[in-house]
């Protein structure tokens, strides 16, 4: 800190000393009688301290469990179907040569020559 801060918290602690001994003896009461219900007040809604391990427990298990379930989801058979389906209708090639498509396959994969029946 710099010396001026420390300077003006001298004063500071210095002149609230002075006030505190300036405090008669009514009101001295009166403040420890409200600084001990103040106290009392947080005592009595001071959660259990088991409460926050377990939420930090329920919400491992809640999340874990989510996990599992999400992890286990078997996709949809009809998914890519869909996906197909937006693919050919989006193509310009005409329909008919997904109609015949097994047929180019076989004929890209080499088709077998015809045999001749004349012998």
């Amino acid at each position: 800190m710099s010396e001026r801060q420390d300077d003006f918290l001298r004063r500071t602690s210095t002149v609230l000393d002075e006030a505190e001994h300036g405090i008669d003896g009514a009101t001295r009461t009166r403040l420890a009688a409200a600084r001990r219900e103040a106290l009392a007040a947080a005592e009595r809604t001071r959660r259990p301290p088991w409460l926050l391990p377990a939420g930090g427990l329920a919400v491992a298990a809640t999340v874990a469990a989510l996990t599992v379930g999400l992890w286990q989801v078997q996709p949809v058979d009809g998914g890519l179907a869909v996906l197909e389906d937006i693919a050919l209708l989006s193509d310009e090639a005409d329909p008919a040569f997904y109609a015949d498509l097994d047929f180019y396959a076989w004929l890209a994969e080499g088709a077998p020559p015809l045999e001749d029946d004349n012998g």
